[in-house]
């Protein structure tokens, strides 16, 4: 569906909502990079359902390169030079170069840091010690001014790359130090930031860009946080200066017949070390624990637990069958036993034990068999 006039006239006016005393200095490059990557997001964020909508992301950055033009002062000069760079289509961006080439001819000075070379600095990542979050960071060197952008992405309770939260200021080291303070304290469950190469950044975080789900968000986009909405076109723009590795396409990987025997058999040479007794509803639950847990190699984690309690099994097995008693009584023997054959650090395993526990509490908890809930492993971006 095309834009209409009415569609054109709402976004002319959420662009003009911000009074004139409110419009960043036209040569603070970070402010007006972070105020227009606010005001892209946005309007990523009313495109992403294209058939609901009616309008696509080419369309409203069209319309803000006409509202930047017609405004014809310093600050947008300021906004079309920062699009020129922020803007998510390639369309978009030469338009608002064009743009502001014709303000230039009007006698509308382009700011002072147009054109300057923005160089990279360095990359951080942090993060929690069994894979389900990372945040990683970069820093910008130019000649106006550093400016330095956070990126928290969960890997996630539906296995679907969310981003979580989102920053910016202009030092690096202020993005860094809640987040060294804090993984310091949380040091059984969170690692204290530490140096990263551009590529794994890319890696990291490229695909919840792109590849992220309603169904996170209970299939409304606007539940989102807005500070990720806030600095998307920051950080996708910043991305293209990083090398464009390539990124797992995303394919299952699930545990050959010989693994999954393997590891089938060392947990239960586990068990049977402390003497437990096993029925046939066990060696199924031992099966489902071991298989789940194996996809893209074997890991464990609270998410893992989570997914695999609340969303797998309630897709396979009513709540009163024998196996789900199994997996309620095994569970935490498995997790403890994962955690010391893969590379979870010792002092991380009580607070995986913990949670693992408060989800076992009164469980199962659903009434019926459930298969629109089910969820399989998916591969992480790690």
């Amino acid at each position: 569906m095309p834009m209409t006039e009415d569609d054109r006239e709402r976004w002319i006016k959420h662009l003009d909502g911000l009074p004139a005393d409110q419009t960043p200095d036209p040569e603070d490059r970070m402010a007006v990079e972070a105020n227009l990557s606010a005001f892209l997001g946005s309007m990523w964020l009313n495109a992403t359902i294209p058939e609901v909508q009616g309008v696509s992301v080419a369309e409203l950055q069209i319309v803000a390169v006409q509202y930047f033009l017609g405004r014809a002062d310093a600050y947008a000069a300021a906004s079309l030079a920062s699009m020129a760079e922020l803007a998510e289509r390639p369309g978009g961006r030469r338009a608002a170069a064009k743009a502001l080439e014709r303000l230039v001819g009007l006698g509308v000075p382009a700011p002072g840091w147009h054109g300057e070379e923005l160089v990279l600095g360095e990359c951080w990542e942090g993060g929690d010690v069994y894979g389900d979050c990372r945040t990683y960071f970069m820093s910008f060197h130019a000649p106006s001014g550093d400016c330095a952008l956070s990126y928290t992405v969960d890997y996630s309770d539906f296995h679907f790359d969310m981003v979580t939260a989102c920053g910016h200021h202009p030092d690096l080291e202020e993005l860094l130090r809640p987040h060294r303070e804090r993984n310091a304290v949380f040091s059984d469950r969170l690692y204290v930031p530490r140096r990263c190469e551009p590529e794994e950044v890319y890696r990291g975080t490229a695909r919840s860009l792109t590849d992220w789900d309603l169904f996170c968000v209970g299939g409304d986009p606007g539940k989102l946080d807005f500070s990720y909405v806030a600095v998307r076109a920051l950080w996708k723009a910043r991305l293209r200066m990083l090398p464009q590795v390539e990124v797992d396409p995303g394919e299952m990987v699930a545990p050959t017949d010989e693994e999954q025997g393997l590891r089938n058999g060392a947990f239960l040479t586990h068990l049977l070390g402390g003497r437990r007794a096993l029925d046939e509803p066990h060696m199924k639950a031992i099966d489902e624990m071991c298989w789940f847990h194996g996809f893209n190699g074997f890991s464990v984690s609270p998410v893992s637990s989570f997914v695999f309690l609340e969303r797998y099994l309630p897709g396979k097995y009513g709540p009163r069958d024998p196996v789900v008693r199994a997996v309620r009584e095994l569970m935490p023997d498995f997790v403890t036993w994962a955690a010391g054959v893969t590379d979870v650090p010792l002092e991380a395993v009580p607070y995986l034990e913990r949670r693992t526990g408060q989800l076992l509490k009164g469980y199962p908890k659903w009434k019926a068999m459930n298969k629109d809930i089910a969820r399989v492993p998916r591969p992480r971006s790690l």
